[in-house]
């Protein structure tokens, strides 16, 4: 099988303060934190929005908003904001799970989205990043024309102000790039990509270096970034180190969930059986979606909600043999992707077979669980093919 991606909320409000010169993981993540939120502020005033108060959180609610608020805002008041700017599109980030926290935004419309890997190097030798001399092209500040598959390349023509952005050329057009965001003694690097037809030749690589050695002459002492799986082995390579999995949520403009929606949800989400017994969901209501696509069992195993999920396949049997968007996966795969056993002890109890194929990779549970070296589950899956 082709290998499926995988990356292994904070209800309360509590403040996800800054550090200038951080020297350990906990200090790394704050950093991270406050460098992501300063490069979304910037990108969003430099097209022009302004930040909105909500519940007491400046926020830049734009058609297509990014948001990593120091203090998680009202969700009520933050959607009311959100409809009220008529957001397109809503990123939300945290620095770290935080299943409550998505409970009441998947109540109110957002979608559960993937998992931002936090990597970190520190730059004390600058030696380490010094372009390789056999390497037949150069990397230069960025700028226009950019090839048409160049991953992440810019809408305008101008940087936020204070960034950086640079890239390698071929011809014409640029066909890498990668951008800076140096803050307080630590660099965020964003939007790195190379155009399909030219990676492998080490572009990637020697982007990320460059970026190294430009946050070193801007005065920063680490760099800190966001890896995809496939980017995360060229980090790797360089130096950087992982500090831990933070959590999206995604929204898209759609109709107003109702006060029963809402509170279903929420019931789901955050485990409250007695309260979603109380609710009495009908039949319907345990096949629909809720309001922001996601469906009541796929939100009890995205909150580990084990009780609640099997409460809604003793109401709704017929949920076990559900497939799972985007990957055609079955609820057995999807408890091997969070590492889950009493999901996986669930979905076998209610006769989800294990060499049932996932839509896109073509691999069973047992596949999965090799792949992602989910070991005791992939012992259990072995007993039972």
């Amino acid at each position: 099988m082709s290998a499926p991606t995988c990356s292994p909320a904070r209800s309360e409000r509590s403040p996800v303060g800054g550090a200038s010169q951080p020297d350990d993981a906990a200090l790394l993540l704050r950093a991270v934190a406050d460098n992501h939120r300063d490069w979304m502020a910037r990108c969003a005033t430099a097209g022009g929005a302004a930040a909105v108060t909500v519940d007491g959180v400046a926020l830049y609610l734009t058609a297509e908003a990014g948001l990593f608020p120091v203090l998680a805002p009202d969700p009520d008041a933050l959607m009311e904001a959100i409809r009220a700017y008529d957001c397109r599109s809503v990123g939300y980030w945290s620095v770290a799970a935080d299943d409550a926290l998505g409970a009441q935004l998947v109540a109110r419309g957002f979608g559960w989205g993937w998992r931002p890997h936090w990597m970190a190097i520190d730059l004390d030798d600058a030696d380490a990043f010094a372009p390789a001399p056999e390497l037949p092209f150069a990397v230069v500040p960025a700028a226009p024309p950019y090839a048409r598959t160049l991953p992440y390349a810019p809408s305008g023509s101008v940087d936020p102000p204070g960034t950086f952005r640079l890239g390698v050329r071929l011809r014409e057009k640029l066909i890498g790039q990668i951008a800076v965001n140096p803050r307080d003694g630590v660099a965020g690097i964003y939007s790195m990509g190379v155009a399909p037809r030219v990676r492998g030749r080490g572009i990637a690589t020697a982007l990320t270096r460059a970026a190294c050695r430009l946050a070193i002459e801007r005065g920063c002492r680490h760099a800190v970034l966001n890896a995809t799986a496939e980017g995360e082995r060229v980090y790797r390579r360089v130096g950087f180190r992982s500090l831990g999995w933070g959590q999206t949520w995604w929204y898209r403009r759609g109709p107003a969930p109702t006060a029963r929606q809402v509170a279903l949800a929420q019931a789901v989400g955050l485990g409250d059986l007695a309260a979603l017994r109380a609710l009495r969901p009908t039949d319907a209501e345990l096949d629909a979606p809720l309001p922001g696509t996601e469906s009541m069992l796929a939100l009890a195993l995205d909150t580990g909600q084990a009780a609640i999920g099997e409460y809604l396949l003793e109401r709704r049997p017929s949920l076990a043999a559900r497939r799972f968007e985007p990957h055609g996966t079955t609820l057995l795969h999807l408890a091997v992707e969070h590492d889950s056993v009493p999901f996986a002890e669930l979905a076998l109890a209610h006769r989800v077979d294990p060499a049932i194929r996932d839509a896109t990779f073509g691999g069973t549970a047992l596949d999965w669980a090799e792949h992602f070296g989910r070991a005791e589950l992939a012992q259990r899956l072995a007993r039972r093919v």
